[in-house]
């Protein structure tokens, strides 16, 4: 997948390309993409962190849920990235390739399953979330914690759409190791992703 806008040229865009391969250890060609606008650009990033930042809510769970939104919209960078950092917190190749299914699987506990719920409910279209789970979620994490899950779910969201709109394509942070399956992928042999370069669901169907 090539990004829809030209990525920009020149000493900022260089300066940003250095920053996100800093952060994220490798060559990032969507960092090029945002810095055709810096305006957006420093305000997504400063908003970034804060959704980012769920110091109520567990890494790992934190890390779920915003893979479990992925899935569901489609987004190939978000997949690919979410899964990693998935891995890294934990989270084995079976429950990545179950995540479709997870209550059916009998791989993820209780308090996974809660915010996949959550996540579940937040990205439908429409969007539907009963009242009782958000009562279970805040006895598990408060009031603040709650509001960190619903907004960091939320801005994923934001994040996969946006990839999607601007044509910004996995990564490579994935590339030979088992990502977790798009939602409207899940039908297919499940094993079908492993190794596989995730360059856009289709890919995956084909």
């Amino acid at each position: 997948m090539e990004p829809r806008i030209e990525p920009r040229k020149g000493l900022f865009a260089n300066l940003v390309a250095a920053g996100a391969r800093k952060s994220f250890g490798r060559e990032m060609k969507s960092s090029r993409v945002f810095a055709n606008h810096p305006r957006m650009m420093f305000g997504f990033m400063r908003f970034n962190r804060a959704a980012e930042h769920t110091p109520r809510v567990p890494k790992p769970l934190a890390e779920l849920v915003v893979l479990r939104v992925a899935t569901m919209v489609g987004c190939p960078f978000c997949i690919d990235i979410a899964s990693e950092y998935n891995r890294r917190t934990g989270l084995s190749d079976e429950q990545l390739l179950s995540l479709n299914d997870a209550q059916a699987s009998g791989l993820f506990d209780a308090d996974q399953l809660m915010v996949l719920d959550l996540a579940t409910g937040m990205t439908s279209t429409p969007g539907q979330v009963e009242d009782g789970l958000i009562e279970r979620v805040k006895e598990r994490f408060g009031v603040k914690g709650t509001m960190e899950l619903v907004q960091l779910i939320a801005w994923e969201n934001h994040r996969s759409r946006q990839n999607i709109a601007l044509g910004i394509g996995a990564e490579g942070f994935s590339d030979g190791k088992t990502c977790a399956l798009p939602y409207a992928a899940a039908g297919i042999d499940s094993m079908s992703i492993t190794n596989r370069n995730l360059t856009s669901p289709a890919s995956i169907r084909s």
